[in-house]
């Protein structure tokens, strides 16, 4: 190296001492060089790359990077780019990549460009999650003014179909014996791929390991039928033939762990369907059905209204009419068939529950001093006992002196009505829990984030990191509308990030419930679990493992994160947030224990809990 010039000299340097991703591109060649940090970029061509021409290196992007590189040789000025998007090649197949980098030309003692100092990194991820971000909000805005289900299906179907360049894009319905997809109404690109709308198919005629793969809550992902092993017979090869179909998305959507409906996305053709493709499906097919059920609800509320308003005005459910002194002389059968009275004279009382009599009594006999019109609301006693919320109104019908002479009465079933107010307030009550036990998670984790000396941009991405895992498992239970998660989703879903090491992780756990709050306090522990593996623990080298694994033991329930063939472990001095979380908050959150154990070959945390404590609803739990 001491032959070497100058320039070169103490471009390495600098690059050798650097902490951010740095390469170097030397002479004619342009023959790559690069530091420790810049190493995972290269990936799989890692260390093959070293040493050779960047042509050689880069032939998958050089289309982009190429006449960059001959522009800064013969500007001699550099030059910096900003989420540019790179075709990059990883394991055999094209990925579409962001990065951020600048080339900045190194000059030699002759005044000439000799080589090119090279900084970036990748932005994928960030530049993936804000179109995401965007798609999600264009879509609201959409669906806001829509207020028919079927529209919002198609609406959502066809904004996805397009920004995805898919060829069909719908919903499922599945009957209920859990059996047969029905398909209303979907959107397809163009005359090659044929509707599916109007048509039913038995689900296990796609092949039966695919549909448990659906009843299970998992999103099925398949690149291509044909080299899917899960996809065996000839039945099953004329099935996915008949729909013209080789590679798709579907997301399950369960309500209470039964499988209610699918949202599809279907390609002609092979594809390799990319993170953030089958994350963004899994945002719409959530959204859009939260949308369907409310549209569904505002428009059985509508006709309901309807109904309510037209069975007032000209058909009451039990007509009545009054003498001027109050003596009901005339009711209609339908008042016998609820009650089993027959309501004329005193035997009116019977029929309602014993705590509304008196002021019943008290109003009607208001209105017959009066005049004024009757309306009151009260229980009815029903032949079975039970009661059942009515709604009792009369208007006077008066001679030409002013004179009473009859009154018209009619009362109606309210029960639905009512039921509905109380369930509402109930909702809002829980909401109102709910927003609280969040906003107190947040405070929590800022003020365990902030807590110490770190710097702010450190701060930031922890805080942003964890905020996202708790979002990951909102919308989890979301999934579930709040009644709780499958334990191995909850895992899935929280080693996700990890998809680039997801060969190195084993996961192996038998079928169990969570509650809601097990299930955030579990994820946030596994998120900070992941943070250290992949920062300091197994998954920082090449070799290491992580093995997770859980299983009951009696009426308990035993849970295991266990790290092997990773860097040497010691025991920290000190306890941070995350151990802080694992050991006290998420121990207390599971009315268990969970234990760190610092072994020298890896990280193991033992979580140990009562079935009855991380099963029961939030309520039970105080």
């Amino acid at each position: 190296m001491e032959q070497w010039p100058a320039a070169l000299r103490l471009a390495l340097n600098i690059a050798e001492h650097s902490a951010f991703p740095t390469a170097i591109y030397w002479g004619p060649e342009l023959r790559l060089l690069y530091n420790d940090a810049w190493a995972p970029i290269p990936a799989e061509r890692h260390p093959w790359a070293l040493g050779r021409p960047a042509a050689e290196v880069w032939s998958d992007i050089w289309e982009v990077v190429g006449p960059e590189f001959r522009k800064v040789i013969e500007t001699g000025e550099g030059m910096s780019a900003f989420e540019q998007m790179l075709p990059m090649v990883r394991d055999g197949v094209p990925h579409e990549t962001y990065w951020n980098y600048s080339f900045t030309p190194i000059v030699d003692e002759t005044g000439k460009v000799a080589g090119i100092f090279n900084q970036g990194n990748e932005v994928t991820q960030a530049v993936t999650n804000e179109r995401r971000l965007s798609f999600q909000v264009a879509l609201s805005e959409r669906l806001r003014s829509i207020s028919s289900p079927e529209q919002v299906k198609m609406e959502a179907a066809s904004m996805l179909g397009a920004h995805l360049s898919i060829d069909r894009a719908g919903y499922g319905e599945i009957d209920p014996a859990g059996q047969q997809v029905i398909v209303r109404r979907d959107w397809t690109r163009g005359e090659h791929m044929p509707s599916l709308a109007g048509e039913s198919r038995i689900m296990d005629a796609f092949g039966p390991a695919v549909i448990d793969t659906l009843r299970a809550g998992e999103t099925l992902v398949i690149e291509d039928y044909r080299e899917d092993a899960r996809v065996t017979t000839p039945e099953h090869y004329a099935t996915w033939e008949g729909i013209n179909t080789r590679s798709l998305i579907v997301v399950p959507l369960l309500r209470v762990g039964k499988l209610r409906a699918l949202f599809y996305l279907h390609a002609a053709e092979p594809r390799r369907w990319a993170p953030w493709e089958i994350a963004l499906a899994r945002d719409v097919a959530d959204s859009t059905w939260a949308a369907v059920e409310r549209a569904e609800v505002e428009l059985r509320l509508r006709a309901s209204e309807d109904h309510y308003r037209h069975a007032v005005e000209l058909n009451p459910q039990v007509s009545w009419t009054s003498l001027p002194d109050g003596q009901l002389n005339r009711v209609s059968r339908r008042w016998l068939d609820w009650t089993g009275t027959p309501g004329t004279g005193e035997s009116w009382a019977e029929g309602l529950h014993p705590d509304d009599r008196q002021r019943t009594f008290e109003a009607w006999g208001h209105c017959i001093a009066t005049g004024d019109p009757y309306d009151i609301v009260h229980r009815v006693k029903m032949r079975d006992g039970s009661y059942r919320w009515a709604r009792s109104r009369a208007y006077p019908r008066r001679d030409e002196k002013g004179e009473i002479v009859l009154w018209y009465g009619a009362t109606e079933d309210i029960h639905e009505q009512k039921v509905a107010e109380e369930h509402q307030r109930l909702l809002i009550n829980e909401l109102n829990h709910r927003v609280k036990n969040t906003l107190a998670t947040v405070q929590a984790i800022a003020f365990q984030t902030l807590k110490g000396n770190i710097s702010l941009t450190e701060a930031r991405s922890r805080f942003e990191a964890r905020l996202l895992a708790l979002s990951n498992a909102h919308n989890l239970l979301t999934e579930q509308n709040w009644e709780g998660a499958p334990l191995h989703r909850v895992v899935a879903d929280s080693i996700a990030p990890l998809a680039g090491e997801r060969t190195r992780i084993d996961m192996e756990g038998a079928a169990i419930w969570l509650a809601p709050r097990a299930a955030l306090a579990l994820a946030l522990a596994l998120h900070e679990l992941s943070t250290n593996a992949i920062k300091y623990g197994a998954l920082s080298n090449d070799g290491g493992r992580v093995s997770i694994s859980w299983r009951t033991e009696g009426d308990t329930l035993r849970f295991e994160w266990k790290e092997r063939d990773g860097p040497p472990v010691e025991a920290p001095v000190g306890r941070g947030f995350g151990s802080r979380l694992i050991e006290r908050g998420l121990a207390a959150d599971l009315g268990g224990t969970a234990t760190l154990h610092f072994e020298p070959d890896g990280l193991c945390c033992v979580i140990e809990a009562s079935l009855e404590a991380i099963q029961a609803r939030e309520a039970e739990l105080g």
